[in-house]
């Protein structure tokens, strides 16, 4: 047996498959693929399988990644190829490999976070926006399995810029990720309590990347 891992993107319409439908959608592509994956026991077995960080519904992810372990000794280009095959549309296999970094290994996710403004963009929005994310303090009301509370969120930012790219603002985010986590929602919520004058009509969200605590790509 052999540990493998799945890097795959989930763009367009695929954003919009929430997380237990792709887990759902994986387990009946391996079976139809014929690729020969461990499976639970009990009276319904099925293909198992983990995936990292599940992404937000209408995330757009580039970097994702799926566990599982191989029963047989096939190459794993050909894994690649017949998973594609399969796939829906919007999910694409990019690479296949023997699974190496633990997942628990996983400290911070890039993303990119595209502002969008009907009336144009506010003046002077990206001095303001990298002053506020670049102070000590930035307390905000998140959620967590104990409930909600006031939380300091600037700790858990590690790099931040905004620049103005085709009449959007684009924010380029390295947020914690792994057993402390920042979801990158909360970036527009600090924006709508401290600068009000800058929140967006709308936000897209794009995972560019994942890194451990070192700053190595996870892989």
């Amino acid at each position: 047996m052999r540990k493998v891992r799945v890097m795959y993107e989930k763009k367009g319409r695929a954003i919009y498959i929430s997380h237990l439908d792709i887990m759902r959608t994986f387990q009946r592509v391996l079976t139809r693929a014929g690729i020969a994956v461990k499976h639970t026991e009990g009276f319904n077995p099925h293909p198992y399988i983990s995936i990292a960080l599940p992404l937000s519904l209408g995330y757009t992810g580039e970097c994702e990644f799926l566990d599982m372990v191989i029963t047989d000794e096939m190459p794993f280009n050909e894994i690649k190829e017949r998973m594609n095959k399969t796939l829906p549309e919007g999910i694409t296999v990019t690479k296949v490999y023997e699974n190496y970094m633990p997942v628990r290994d996983i400290a911070y996710s890039e993303f990119l976070i595209t502002l969008e403004y009907d009336n144009g963009i506010p003046l002077g929005i990206n001095k303001k926006l990298t002053e506020l994310f670049l102070k000590d303090e930035i307390i905000i009301m998140k959620k967590s399995k104990r409930g909600e509370s006031e939380t300091n969120i600037a700790p858990m930012i590690n790099k931040f810029s905004a620049n103005e790219e085709k009449g959007n603002i684009i924010i380029k985010t390295t947020l914690a990720a792994g057993n402390t986590s920042l979801n990158p929602e909360y970036i527009i919520k600090a924006i709508e309590k401290y600068l009000p004058d800058c929140k967006p009509d709308f936000a897209e969200f794009t995972r560019k990347n994942v890194y451990d605590e070192k700053m190595h790509e996870f892989r």
